[in-house]
């Protein structure tokens, strides 16, 4: 198991973050320049922090309280950079060994043509960097990563440069990396959709502190706050009062009309308390007829997807702008016309309540 615990003063802001990962891909997911990266660079030893711990298994890789620092050399920990750094004199085959220049040279050599089909680079060890293409690149740096056999894998933003079919291959890859190998993953990323495909766990930051952290599906169907829902990617957030609580069945009362919604911890909620509800914009769906969790809505405006329509809504009658945005299937009918009033069914098995204070 990895477990850490750590504080350092930076001068845009102070990281504080504790998590744990235990054989698994715990994706980091946050904005540009919230710590995702010194994080890793802290684990890795390349950053001293301030305060704190970082075990991994039975050894302790730095406890500020017993003056233990062990340097990166020793901490079995690899990182894939995200431009990469492989050396532009070197061979492929000699970028792979170069983290495991200790070794006799017939178990090198052993371990580089281990990797290098495994990794897709089969006849393409005697080329230098500059002869690769980007997803050539990336997995000749994964190799090499990968070649001193870690115990943690370090991956920052390591899609952020490739081309989308590319992208979907590799990560594809990055999956299959699990089959053979069974250390611990931290993958930084700023896009939801790779958190979610290739993670178990999830950690959302913010300027430098962990908002929340725990199993993706519940970061996602659970937000703990509305800088969690924003982060991962719920478009629809507004204000509601409770009106009556059944239960789990909870009736809210918002600008434009009243919803239901089963929250998974109604006794945590009380009558009459603001809160919000979100919901994501592919739940949202048009409606027929009337029903339970349908809204009258205007519809501002829409762009065309390659599948779908991006809709942004207005309710009606409210006496503010309460926007909620759809993306509705192409199959599902025509395009709708802006301007037109439509009835949206928000699904109550879909929609999140967040408290109030939770911002």
């Amino acid at each position: 198991m990895l477990d850490l615990a750590i504080r350092k003063t930076l001068p845009e802001f102070k990281l504080e973050v504790a998590f744990r990962v235990d054989r698994e891909i715990m994706a980091i997911l946050g904005p540009s320049g919230c710590g995702k990266t010194m994080t890793l660079k802290c684990i890795a030893g390349l950053m001293l922090p301030d305060q704190g711990f970082i075990r991994l298994n039975q050894q302790i890789l730095f406890d500020s309280e017993q003056g233990i620092d062990l340097p990166t050399r020793q901490r079995k920990i690899g990182f894939l950079f995200q431009n990469y750094a492989l050396f532009p004199h070197l061979t492929v085959s000699d970028n792979i060994a170069f983290g495991i220049r200790h070794l006799p040279a017939a178990e090198r050599r052993a371990r580089v043509e281990q990797l290098l089909p495994r990794m897709r680079l089969e006849g393409l060890g005697h080329r230098c960097p500059s002869e690769l293409s980007g997803g050539q690149q990336q997995r000749a740096a994964l190799a090499r990563a990968l070649a001193a056999e870690p115990e943690v894998l370090l991956l920052d933003e390591p899609f952020s440069a490739l081309d989308t079919i590319v992208k979907q291959r590799l990560a594809e890859e990055l999956l299959e990396i699990q089959e053979y190998y069974r250390g611990h993953v931290l993958f930084v990323t700023h896009n939801l959709a790779e958190a979610y495909r290739l993670s178990s766990k999830m950690a959302v930051y913010e300027a430098g502190a962990i908002l929340q952290w725990g199993d993706r599906q519940s970061i996602i169907e659970c937000p703990a706050s509305k800088k969690v829902a924003r982060l991962t990617g719920m478009d629809n957030i507004f204000a509601a009062r409770i009106t009556q609580i059944q239960g789990n069945r909870v009736q809210l009362a918002l600008a434009g009309g009243n919803l239901t919604v089963y929250p998974e911890n109604p006794g945590k909620i009380k009558v009459n308390q603001t809160v919000s509800a979100a919901i994501r914009a592919e739940y949202v769906r048009l409606a027929a007829d009337e029903r339970e969790n349908c809204l009258s809505a205007r519809l501002l405006d829409c762009s065309e997807e390659v599948s779908s329509f991006s809709y942004r809504f207005n309710l009606e009658p409210a006496p503010d702008q309460v926007i909620i945005k759809a993306w509705v299937p192409k199959m599902a009918g025509p395009r709708l016309i802006p301007g037109g009033v439509y009835r949206l069914y928000l699904p109550p098995e879909k929609l999140v309540l967040i408290p109030e204070e939770g911002i």
